[in-house]
């Protein structure tokens, strides 16, 4: 996704409120230079929003590894939330007659469940547009294409995750590739990266009982920026699922010659010109190879 010029102050505040916490009056001031530093080099019309962060990210990789402690708490917190709303998600996927309605209702928790905010997380994150959506009383994210025929003509889905608890909505997912005879290759951060799902997560909710293979990225996965396990692994997957705004903004648009799923929270006027969709709505959108 190419950037607008009111996406350079979200990325400071997004990541700078997020690494922050640990961090001393003196060193506060070094991540904002080093952050602000990063950015005039490398924010300009015809980048990639996700590429920028992700280069921002590594340049304060300490200050990532020094919130560990902070977020760990937050992740808990937020993966036994979500345990205990499983029983009931789990209904509302089988409220779903065909499997396509099941399928579905699958991306529909998974599009609600990412509720991170653009600013830092002060404490569990929590679910109620996803709970209205369960209760019968909010309304549905809204679904942009055939999500479910793309995903019925898959043999292999590359499925990039976002933040704990959130990954436990997506297993409800994966459960119903699985269902479809789809194999799902699942990425997730290496550990420490902020409220993002670790392995640790995956395990949480049995992904590594559901996915052929649970591989790690260090920050947002972009196509030639990778390894070469991670590369082979998306080379050979027919369909990617990409969780989340920072995997939306790597992503978006660069002629990836693959059918992608993008599910998130449209949590800003960027987000919003780009989808057509109001600020708040979630969406389920398919963008064709």
């Amino acid at each position: 996704m190419k950037p607008l010029v009111e996406c350079a102050p979200c990325i400071v505040k997004w990541i700078y409120e997020r690494t922050a916490p640990s961090a001393s009056e003196e060193q506060r001031y070094l991540l904002m230079r080093t952050i602000l530093g990063v950015l005039s080099h490398e924010f300009n019309a015809s980048g990639n929003v996700g590429l920028i962060c992700k280069r921002t990210l590594d340049a304060v990789s300490e200050f990532v590894f020094a919130s560990k402690a902070h977020y760990n708490g937050i992740k808990a917190k937020t993966n036994k939330a979500v345990e205990e709303l499983l029983p009931a998600s789990r209904g509302f996927i089988r409220k779903g007659n065909t499997p396509r309605e099941r399928f579905e209702r699958a991306c529909y928790l998974a599009s609600a469940g990412n509720v991170s905010p653009i600013g830092a997380p002060s404490g569990a994150l929590k679910f109620p547009e996803l709970e209205e959506v369960i209760m019968g009383r909010g309304s549905m994210p809204l679904l942009i294409g055939d999500v479910y025929g793309a995903a019925k003509k898959a043999d292999h889905v590359y499925f990039l995750a976002d933040n704990a608890g959130e990954i436990g909505f997506d297993s409800l997912l994966i459960e119903e590739l699985k269902a479809m005879g789809v194999k799902v290759t699942i990425v997730v951060k290496e550990d420490p990266f902020l409220e993002d799902a670790t392995i640790k997560d995956a395990c949480y909710f049995g992904i590594d009982k559901l996915a052929e293979d649970i591989l790690t990225t260090k920050c947002v996965f972009i196509p030639d920026e990778t390894t070469s396990l991670l590369e082979e692994a998306y080379r050979k997957s027919d369909l990617v699922i990409a969780k989340g705004v920072f995997n939306f903004e790597a992503l978006y648009g660069e002629d990836l010659e693959k059918q992608v799923i993008y599910m998130l929270k449209i949590k800003c006027g960027p987000l919003s010109q780009e989808n057509n969709a109001h600020i708040g709505n979630f969406i389920i959108k398919l963008e064709s190879a």
